[in-house]
């Protein structure tokens, strides 16, 4: 039996990827979290009205709802229904050394896809990390 590829799982998240451009402030990658709209994005991307355009080229201007810049976090909404919500998982059982993927739209390229293994788990002294509080 053929060991199993990345394919399936790429074209799902893809799917769930979305690039978000905020004029000339910036651009970057999100994820549509709920099906109805709500996308997570880093915060130092997000603006009021920034442009979400999904895996299939159709844009949405966004509200931006919430913003966390020391997380470096943010929450938008695009007036859509129907949109493909990545599965989200708790990362409680993740181990050092189990495969990884990453999906975005770095320097404009749509969809990018990039692999990496776990190498560390939790935060550790010097890493800047071990003063943040947890989420």
């Amino acid at each position: 039996m053929a060991p199993q590829g990345f394919g399936g799982i790429a074209e799902t998240l893809r799917r769930s990827t979305v690039r978000v451009s905020a004029n000339r402030q910036g651009q970057g990658s999100g994820i549509i979290v709920k099906p109805d709209g709500i996308i997570v994005t880093n915060a130092h991307v997000a603006r009021p009205s920034a442009t979400v355009q999904l895996w299939d080229g159709s844009s949405f201007q966004s509200d931006l709802i919430s913003r966390d810049p020391g997380r470096d976090l943010a929450i938008l909404w695009i007036p859509a229904s129907g949109l493909p919500a990545a599965n989200l998982a708790s990362s409680d059982g993740l181990r050092v050394g189990e495969l990884v993927i990453a999906i975005g739209n770095p320097l404009g390229f749509i969809g990018a896809l990039t692999t990496g293994v776990v190498h560390a788990i939790g935060r550790f002294a010097g890493s800047g990390c071990d003063e943040v509080d947890p989420v």
